[in-house]
């Protein structure tokens, strides 16, 4: 290949680079991302700590908790206190506040005081306590806020565990793309050998000028194909870097390599322990109880209170108090089909958890089975790209040496290398697919226990 040809090519490839960058400076021109190499249990950590979703739902559990805690309020008595000041020369506010302020005497029955009062001072201050002693609707309220922070909560715990997978998947996605890079590369390194060695011949007139130009052609599309893996290695890096809630003007860069398989072990699975599921049935439990409450609401209650007023003429002084305290029925019995309609609505919504339910049952057991032979086909199509690998790689070296022998053609010769090629990124996949495979799993089959919330 021409002098001029490499740098079309480098030109080519530098510009395609550069436009995979992620940054600009203040002056417009593309910058490269900074990199910052992470292990897999420092992605775990990140991801864990800055995942917007995962905060997402951690937020959401602990807005569920307030709720049930707001919910169980009206069980305690409420204690209120309060100040205040009128100024009024309302005959019937004069008359009741001088009663009030324990100034009021035989001259204040006078009629005209009585029908023309002078304006009238009253600084008031008050304690009062109330105390809903029995009302069922409240217990059921309660019972149903908390179903409803408990089906958050294992929801969280969900969340938590699809962050740990997802960050297993684009991680290992990472590194596939990192090693294509490299594999890229190596074909790269490849072809230019092989262009060089077809030059040499072509000089002493052993190969045609096809056979040189088809070299040629192998090695752009070798620099396309490097270009391209470039470019997705960067798409993988971002994606991660989002999901680790990082800037995007730095890009993770996974450390160490895709390990050999290693089948997972067996563990006895029981769907109903899972966090997905086991928040479908306190949403069973929370519409249950929603049920109970629209019920309860035909049953009366029984309010109990208490109050101290204190009145006076300034505000520094108490001329008069007064307590009132009390036990009060209530009852409501008729509300315009209110009731009746939340029953019914109650009703529908356990119908809806409960089937959500037995649902997240049924896809859990099948979810399973899917993962299991999942990883067993991801096993064996890397078992199979791995040996169609090291195959290709021998016959590659074989055709080569039959090449330079006169026992090959140059199309023989261009066939097995790019047959390698695509072996070798056919496997470079197949390891990855293998790792997600497993991950997924795992993420299918996990179970929490009651403590581990």
């Amino acid at each position: 290949m021409t002098t001029l040809k490499k740098t079309a090519l480098a030109s080519i490839l530098a510009l395609v680079w550069s436009g995979a960058g992620l940054a600009q400076t203040p002056g417009g021109q593309l910058a490269d991302p900074v990199l910052r190499e992470l292990s897999l249990e420092e992605a775990l950590e990140e991801a864990l700590a800055g995942n917007p979703e995962l905060r997402v739902a951690d937020a959401r559990r602990d807005l569920a908790g307030s709720g049930g805690r707001s919910a169980a309020a009206p069980l305690w008595p409420r204690l209120d206190a309060g100040a205040g000041y009128m100024r009024s020369v309302d005959p019937v506010f004069a008359f009741g506040t001088k009663l009030r302020q324990g100034r009021f005497t035989q001259e204040d029955f006078d009629l005209e005081a009585l029908n023309n009062p002078d304006a009238m001072d009253d600084w008031t201050a008050f304690v009062s306590l109330s105390w809903s002693l029995l009302d069922p609707t409240i217990w059921a309220g309660r019972s149903s806020a908390r179903s409803q922070a408990e089906a958050a909560t294992w929801s969280a715990v969900r969340m938590r565990e699809a962050t740990v997978l997802m960050t297993h998947l684009l991680f290992y996605r990472g590194l596939a793309a990192g090693a294509s890079q490299e594999s890229a590369r190596s074909a790269v390194e490849a072809a230019e050998a092989t262009l060089d060695l077809f030059r040499r011949r072509n000089e002493r007139g052993l190969l045609t000028d096809a056979d040189l130009f088809q070299a040629e052609a192998e090695l752009a599309a070798a620099l396309a194909g490097q270009a391209e893996a470039e470019r997705v290695r960067l798409d993988a890096l971002q994606d991660l870097g989002s999901h680790l809630g990082w800037s995007p003007d730095t890009l993770p860069a996974p450390t160490g390599s895709l390990p050999s398989p290693t089948p997972p072990g067996a563990k006895s699975f029981d769907p109903e322990w899972r966090a997905d599921v086991r928040a479908r049935a306190a949403a069973v439990e929370a519409a249950d109880a929603a049920k109970t409450r629209a019920t309860l609401a035909y049953v009366p209650a029984v309010d109990l209170f208490g109050r101290i007023d204190t009145h006076a003429q300034d505000p520094f002084s108490v001329d008069g108090d007064n307590w009132t305290v009390g036990v009060a029925l209530r009852w409501n019995l008729f509300s315009g089909f209110g009731r009746s309609a939340g029953a019914e609505q109650a009703k529908l919504q356990g119908e809806i958890a409960r089937t959500e339910y037995e649902s997240a049952l049924r896809d859990a057991q099948s979810e399973l089975a899917q993962a299991g032979r999942a990883v067993r086909s991801a096993l064996q199509q890397y078992e199979a790209t791995r040996a169609a690998e090291e195959a290709a790689e021998r016959g590659r070296e074989l055709m080569r040496r039959r090449f330079e022998e006169g026992l090959a053609t140059s199309a023989d010769l261009l066939g097995a290398e790019a047959r390698t090629t695509d072996m070798r990124e056919r496997a470079i996949n197949a390891l990855a697919n293998y790792h997600m495979a497993v991950a997924q799993l795992e993420f299918v089959r996990s179970q929490t226990n009651s403590e581990d919330q």
